[in-house]
């Protein structure tokens, strides 16, 4: 009997070791918990306004300022997201389009190279970081080199081809014949992707005033387009 009132002892006092073991370990990470679930709060708040923008809703002043708070915010709370990262960089983009401020090249530097350094694989950190230098930096010369990397990870990600084609078409008489080969074959990727990206295709080469020359390369092209594909591009596209 005292053996067993023993045994007993004992096992209830580990299981008060355990209980206060995980205790003490709830108390110190529950901050950090409670941190990180504060900046995917504020960083989905500034998506939020990302994609409104996004879909031709023109940002307002009280917006901008709005997410750029919530994406500091999150940026400031876990600044080794690469999530974070970026949607601070892009938010502060809207913020130069829209002239609320001016652009700061060192952050926007500072953003894309730190989220490209934790996520190298990502194909939108590159061709994000390429479309800031070419729209906002005016750098080309860093351009394609970046375009390169996100057309090697992610050569069929929509946001990637419409930023290859802005950049592309907006800088065509500067470019190598090597880089309008690249833009040629991105408007050949996007002509037989989806609705989306074929729309896309379509608006920016009538915003940069490329249709003739586009649908001088889809005349001559090889291989021939599919006939679906051929059908659009003649109907659509240059119809």
């Amino acid at each position: 009997m005292l053996k067993f009132k023993m045994i007993k002892n004992f096992t209830w006092s580990r299981q008060r070791l355990i209980y206060v073991f995980l205790l003490l370990l709830l108390t110190a990470i529950l901050p950090v918990i409670v941190q990180k679930g504060m900046a995917s709060a504020y960083h989905f708040k500034s998506r939020f306004y990302i994609d409104h923008w996004q879909k031709n809703n023109p940002p307002t002043q009280l917006q901008y300022s709005t997410a750029l708070l919530a994406a500091d915010n999150a940026y400031n709370l876990d600044s080794n997201n690469p999530h974070y990262l970026l949607t601070l960089a892009k938010v502060m983009e809207w913020g130069v389009y829209a002239n609320f401020a001016a652009g700061n090249n060192t952050l926007f530097n500072q953003l894309y190279t730190n989220a490209i350094s934790q996520r190298p694989t990502w194909p939108n950190a590159y061709s994000d970081y390429a479309y800031n230098l070419a729209f906002i930096q005016h750098d080309v010369s860093q351009v394609w080199p970046l375009i390169d990397k996100a057309l090697l990870y992610g050569p069929y990600t929509p946001e990637v081809l419409h930023q290859i084609l802005a950049i592309g078409f907006a800088y065509w008489p500067q470019l190598t014949l090597v880089q309008k080969k690249t833009v040629f074959e991105t408007a050949r990727i996007s002509a037989m992707a989806s609705w989306g990206v074929r729309t896309d295709l379509k608006r920016l080469a009538t915003q940069y005033d490329m249709t003739p020359i586009v649908c001088t390369y889809f005349k001559f092209i090889t291989p021939a387009l599919i006939p679906k594909d051929k059908h659009w591009v003649e109907k659509e596209l240059c119809g």
